[in-house]
């Protein structure tokens, strides 16, 4: 009677162990719909910083412009901050290009991040805020459009 009780178990426990096993190597719902990005390629080049800073000035500067006020924050100001955090972390002197006029793109960068803020909370000083960003915009796009002008490779200096 011992041999039939241990045979039933073992034969209602196999199944059940297999059961769970099986459960335990299928792939879960949300382990199938992660997907793998490749890291951001990083950069200590203040070239290719300005060119973003100049992209993304352009496409994000109409929202203050159209006072968009709801979307200002989250639209503006914080790629902004992120850009020019990241710039000041990878951009160093001794990188391959140094910043040279580059740096007038990350001033007109903060003057945007200073204009949108001054826009939010409706500032008395709105429309200077404004023409200092116009004048640092201009200023990155001649940085850019005459590169020859300050930026430099640091081991061709006092050649």
């Amino acid at each position: 009677m011992f041999a039939f009780k241990s045979r039933a178990i073992t034969m209602i426990a196999l199944p059940c162990i297999l059961f769970v096993l099986q459960a335990c190597s299928q792939p879960s719902e949300e382990a199938k719909k992660v997907e793998i990005k490749p890291a951001q390629q990083l950069t200590n080049d203040a070239t290719t910083y300005a060119n973003k800073a100049w992209i993304l000035m352009n496409q994000i500067d109409g929202l203050v412009y159209a006072q968009k006020l709801d979307v200002i924050e989250d639209q503006v100001r914080k790629p902004v901050r992120k850009l020019t955090t990241d710039w000041r972390i990878n951009v160093k002197m001794t990188d391959s290009v140094t910043e040279g006029k580059y740096a007038l793109c990350r001033k007109a960068l903060s003057s945007l991040d200073v204009w949108a803020r001054e826009s939010l909370e409706q500032s008395a000083t709105l429309q200077q805020k404004q023409a200092d960003y116009e004048r640092d915009k201009q200023q990155c796009k001649e940085a850019i459009s005459h590169p020859e002008l300050g930026n430099t490779d640091p081991k061709k200096k006092g050649i």
